[in-house]
């Protein structure tokens, strides 16, 4: 498999991602407006004690509003970079997601677009810059495979095939996928064989090769072959 191959494979979907309407927008406006209206009409007759308790639970409201806004507005932007991404058009896609990041990074979207982010730099051939953005990131969350995976492939990139195998077998036991998991330990396997590490790569492609129900059994049989054969001379 190759680099690109598994780089393009880490590309994040968002095809359920909907667009907002304008007139959630303006619900959202109105119903502020009918809060603000409500506290001043009742403002006599509700103590002030009381007036301050609505008022703070005004304000939650409002920054929640604000926050679903900020969502929606992330998401939209990320899906416009992503389509830079699949034409091809990598500086552009590295710019629109480098602002979605930096204005929305506390955002789900925001932090995808980081991800997908660190996969475009690794397009681009800058490893250094992926794996410090990888590192702000961090590895919690549902994101958490897809950056030990891009982690590992910038290692791979930067010579470091021995590191790069540790991150795919983490990404394997994060993800939640199960073809998924294998094909991270696939990844492993070679960059262990790349590191000159064959007895690792060995154990791995042995563990693939006991399940047959495995998508990647037959390749495992072959590789337990040859490297068996290698490490007997």
């Amino acid at each position: 498999m190759t680099r690109n191959t598994r780089l393009t494979r880490l590309t994040l979907a968002y095809n359920n991602m909907t667009n907002p309407t304008q007139t959630t927008r303006l619900d959202l406006d109105d119903s502020a407006d009918s809060l603000v209206d409500w506290l001043k009409g009742h403002g006599r007759q509700l103590g002030l004690g009381v007036i301050g308790a609505v008022a703070v639970a005004g304000i939650l409201w409002v920054v929640r509003a604000q926050n679903g806004r900020n969502e929606i507005t992330a998401s939209q932007q990320l899906v416009a970079a992503q389509r830079n991404v699949g034409s091809g058009n990598l500086p552009l896609a590295a710019a629109d997601l480098k602002k979605v990041a930096d204005r929305y990074g506390s955002t789900r979207a925001g932090t995808d677009a980081k991800v997908l982010l660190g996969q475009v730099l690794l397009q681009q051939g800058k490893p250094d810059e992926a794996l410090k953005l990888l590192a702000e990131i961090g590895t919690s969350g549902p994101t958490a495979a897809s950056v030990y995976a891009l982690k590992a492939s910038a290692l791979e990139q930067t010579g470091k095939a021995a590191e790069a195998a540790a991150a795919y077998l983490e990404a394997s036991r994060t993800t939640q996928l199960k073809a998924e998991a294998e094909s991270f330990k696939a990844d492993a396997a070679r960059a262990f064989l790349g590191s000159g590490k064959k007895a690792e790569a060995l154990k791995i492609w042995q563990e693939i090769a006991a399940n047959p129900a495995s998508v990647l059994y037959n390749e495992a049989l072959l590789r337990v072959g040859e490297l068996t054969a290698e490490i007997a001379k």
